[in-house]
C-alpha cells in the first residue's frame, strides 16, 4: 500500500509504503508525482518504508522508468526505514541518485522531516552529492 501526502509550500511529498504494492497503487501515486514535479520542478522526498513486503512485477518495471525519468528532479530525499532495508536501498538505488539523500531510523522521524526542511547549501562543484547514504560520496 503507498500514502501519498504533498507539501507545497515546502516543494515536497511524503510517501509510506507498508505491505505490498501493487502496479495500479504505484501508477496513481507516479500521476500525482508528475503533477508536482511539473508545478515545482525539483522536489524534495520524504520515503517512510514500514513492514514493506515488495510490490508486483509491473510495479517494479513502472518504478525503474519513473525513477530513470525523473532522477534530475528530486533535490533531497530522507529515508526512513530500519537498518536492513537501508542497506538494501543504499546498494541498488543510491548509485543512482543525483540529490543529497539520508537515512533515519523510524525513530528518527521528527530528525528526517528537519533534514528534508533544511535549506539546501549550494554545490561548489559541479559533481553530484549524497550525503552518506552509501559511503561513496556520490549519487
Amino acid at each position: 500500500m503507498l500514502a501519498y501526502k504533498e507539501y507545497d509550500n515546502a516543494q515536497a511529498v511524503e510517501i509510506v509504503l507498508t505491505g505490498r504494492v501493487s502496479t495500479e497503487e504505484f501508477d496513481k501515486v507516479a500521476r500525482q508525482l508528475e503533477v508536482f514535479i511539473k508545478r515545482h520542478g525539483h522536489i524534495r522526498v520524504l520515503e517512510v518504508i514500514k513492514d514493506f513486503e515488495g510490490m508486483d512485477a509491473g510495479a517494479f518495471w513502472h518504478d525503474v522508468k519513473f525513477s530513470l525519468r525523473h532522477v534530475q528532479d528530486f533535490s533531497r530525499i530522507a529515508v526512513v526505514t530500519n537498518p536492513d532495508v537501508h542497506h538494501l536501498w543504499s546498494s541498488l538505488v543510491a548509485p543512482f541518485m543525483h540529490c543529497d539523500v539520508e537515512h533515519f531510523s523510524p525513530r528518527e522521524m521528527e530528525a528526517a522531516r528537519d533534514w528534508l526542511m533544511w535549506p539546501e547549501v549550494p554545490s561548489t562543484s559541479n559533481m553530484p552529492y549524497c550525503a552518506g547514504c552509501c559511503g561513496a560520496g556520490f549519487s
